[in-house]
């Protein structure tokens, strides 16, 4: 039996693996253009993005083995390394790809299950005011989007506008679901592309750019078309708090080309067996047993609860690999994930088991050994006591996020392992996680032995009984690395493990997890207060406030009323008041003031007073004196009024006004008389109705500024 196992074994080509191929690929550009073969040169804004083909070359240049080189087992005491926290980590933070960078080379990169990312732009350029953007999220077809993300704001898509021309984008004003200021909606545009099959080039951006037609399909890839429009200065900061065109960052629900041997169909699935297939056999180009992942399959379906009482699969995989990531990290994000054993088979296919506890039916003895090495209770100084995984937490915005604390011996000096998991989106499955790698890092008994041909009957096994007389142990161990030093020879390390281990009451040990909320950031700019706007002389508006801080600025601006455009002035020293100029005199302005951050004004405050201060401007507010003479006089109906203009250069026009009572506050204008300064004048007001009639007169200057009223005179028709 183990002649027969050794013999297949040794035809294998997974013994012998090379190391994993991270470049890019050159031959991607005519997958970019959508037809083999075909030589063109990119238009301007455009860049080469790779690879699309990249996973079929990791495969060629990796194998050899998915597990390394003469490794014929792989578990989580030694996969934990792989998502440690050191210097050299090769795994870059959720957030961290959350950008659009232009590159002249990107790396593919592949979405499984549901997460949020960024992407590479395929194409960036200018035309119409606008900035037209192409942003690359998979190198595969995907399922689809789930939430559009600009920046950190949430938008929806209205699907009634079709055309390219226009913005058809949903905010907060259209659904309490999205988060987006209402004053984007008008300046931008998402037309996603999933890369599904007869994927067409975008026909608005054919239809703007000639350098860009039907060969530019992006066949094969998904992500979207953007274009974002310029604003006016006053409203650029809420527009584009970055200071550029939007960072689309989706939620997307990834590969849709995952096969599953149970219903044999391509579907999207997070299921960790379904997904670890995939990775094993389309990007590293190696071959499983479909029997048996359907088996692991099946377990990763099983239904657990979390401490919420939801109900969750126990198993998902839902994040991104990238054709940069090692060979080793791309193993231990996507295994570390699910807690699953990697192994060898004697067929040279790759086998897995995704975390559970399974009854050893393998038994060693001291006889089996030829050296073996057995500590307990004695696990160095970096044991962890206390474990914290980092995850994807959806309600961080889908951003890497601590779980709960997992205290394995609180007893015992402080140490905390922080593994990056960010393969992983529920609290429960990080923490069921986190007691996983807390046992097998602070395990009773760790093992390290060279055994002889019962190796051959341990690939493939996850665990086994150690029933050792002379060190006085029979226990359950758990298989770290198992490793084929020669023929008849293997190394084995292993660590204790028990079935409760395995078990996990999220009632009882699954740790709170973190909490979210919106909370105001300590550096958010005051609103300001005191808030005056007054007119002054030549048609001048002065601004007046508490002075601020000389680390903020301050935003004034004006516009006619009714109008659509502000005028805006920046306050950078700490004043507490502004004047305006170049105003039209007498016409009435809305006026306003906010705070923000020096020079980009992020952060900055509402617009207030809201609504906004009116103020109707004065060329000259220097009320011109009393007339120096009014009276008046009845003959028959007709009253006649006399008076003389004060020697004043203020003095512009004088308004007559006539009421039945002695109240001025009712009187009615009945003329203007626009005689200079020290002038006489009268005027007739003819054909009265019988009855007493009160008059006065106003002197105003050419502002329509009143000075004091003279009268009142009254007369009896």
């Amino acid at each position: 039996m183990r002649r027969r196992l050794f013999a297949a074994l040794l035809a294998s080509t997974f013994l012998t693996p090379g190391a994993a191929h991270a470049g890019p690929v050159a031959g991607f550009i005519a997958g970019f253009l959508g037809s083999v073969g075909i030589s063109v040169g990119l238009p301007a804004g455009f860049t080469a993005f790779g690879s699309v083909i990249a996973g079929a070359n990791v495969g060629v240049a990796l194998f050899g083995s998915a597990l390394g080189r003469t490794l014929l087992g792989f578990g989580l005491s030694a996969l934990a390394q792989s998502f440690a926290p050191t210097p050299n980590f090769a795994v870059p933070e959720p957030s961290a790809v959350m950008g659009n960078f232009a590159q002249s080379t990107s790396y593919a990169e592949w979405v499984f299950g549901r997460t949020r990312k960024g992407g590479p732009l395929a194409f960036t350029q200018a035309a119409d005011r606008r900035r037209y953007y192409v942003v690359i999220l998979a190198a595969h077809e995907c399922e689809g989007i789930v939430e559009h993300w600009l920046d950190e704001y949430t938008v929806g898509i209205d699907a009634t506008a079709t055309d390219f021309a226009d913005p058809n984008l949903l905010t907060s004003g259209d659904d309490s679901v999205y988060t987006a200021p209402d004053v984007i909606a008008a300046r931008g545009r998402i037309e996603p592309f999933l890369g599904g099959s007869g994927q067409t080039a975008n026909a608005g951006l054919v239809s703007v750019f000639d350098e860009v037609t039907s060969q530019f399909d992006f066949a094969g890839l998904a992500g979207a078309v953007l274009w974002a429009k310029k604003t006016s200065p006053e409203t650029f900061t809420d527009v584009y708090p970055n200071g550029k065109q939007w960072v689309y960052a989706p939620v997307l629900d990834g590969n849709n080309r995952i096969w599953d041997p149970r219903d044999s169909s391509y579907k999207f699935t997070a299921n960790a067996a379904l997904c670890l297939a995939y990775w094993i056999t389309e990007i590293l180009g190696g071959e499983v047993d479909w029997d048996e992942v359907a088996t692991e399959a099946d377990v990763c379906d099983e239904s657990v609860i979390t401490a919420e009482s939801e109900s969750i699969a126990r198993w998902e995989i839902n994040g991104r690999l990238s054709d940069d990531m090692s060979f080793e990290s791309q193993r231990g994000q996507m295994a570390g994930a699910c807690d699953a054993f990697l192994y060898e088979r004697a067929d040279g296919k790759v086998g897995f088991k995704v975390g559970r506890w399974i009854e050893p039916t393998v038994s060693l003895s001291a006889a089996d050994f030829l050296a073996c090495e057995v500590v307990e209770g004695q696990w160095g100084a970096d044991a962890p006591s206390e474990v914290v995984v980092q995850y994807i937490e959806p309600e961080n915005a889908w951003r890497e996020t601590q779980s709960g604390v997992w205290v394995e011996d609180a007893t015992a000096r402080r140490v905390r392992d922080e593994p990056r998991l960010y393969m992983v989106r529920y609290h429960n499955q990080a923490a069921r996680l986190a007691k996983r790698i807390a046992k097998a890092r602070r395990p009773q008994y760790q093992l390290k032995g060279t055994i002889g041909l019962i190796g051959y009957e341990l690939i493939g096994q996850r665990f086994f009984t150690l029933s050792h007389s002379g060190l006085g142990i029979r226990q359950t161990f758990e298989v770290g690395a198992l490793r084929r030093v020669n023929a008849t020879t293997f190394e084995i390390e292993a660590v204790s493990a028990v079935a409760a281990d395995f078990d996990f009451d999220a009632a009882t040990e699954e740790p709170d997890r973190p909490e979210f909320g919106t909370f105001e950031s300590e550096f958010e700019t005051p609103e300001v207060s005191s808030f005056s706007a007054t007119a002054i002389s030549d048609a001048r508006i002065e601004v007046s406030f508490d002075a601020v801080d000389d680390d903020v600025w301050v935003e004034v601006r004006w516009r006619e009323l009714s109008t659509d455009y502000w005028t805006v002035a920046q306050i950078t020293n700490g004043a507490g008041s502004y004047v305006t100029s170049w105003l039209q005199d007498g016409t009435t302005y809305e006026v306003q003031v906010r705070t923000g951050e020096p020079v980009t004004f992020s952060g900055a405050s509402d617009w207030s007073p809201d609504p906004p201060e009116e103020v109707t401007t004065v060329g000259n507010n220097v009320a011109p004196s009393a007339l120096s003479v009014f009276s008046t006089s009845v003959a028959g109906s007709d009253v006649t009024i006399d008076f003389t203009t004060a020697n004043d250069g203020n003095h512009y026009a004088t308004r007559l006004y006539r009421n039945s009572t002695a109240s001025f506050g009712t009187a009615t204008l009945i003329h203007i008389s626009y005689v200079g300064p020290d002038a006489s004048s009268s005027y007739v007001d003819a054909g009265l109705a019988a009855g007493t009639w009160y008059y006065w007169g106003v002197p105003e200057n050419e502002s329509g500024q009143a000075g004091t009223a003279s009268g009142p005179e009254s007369e009896t028709v």
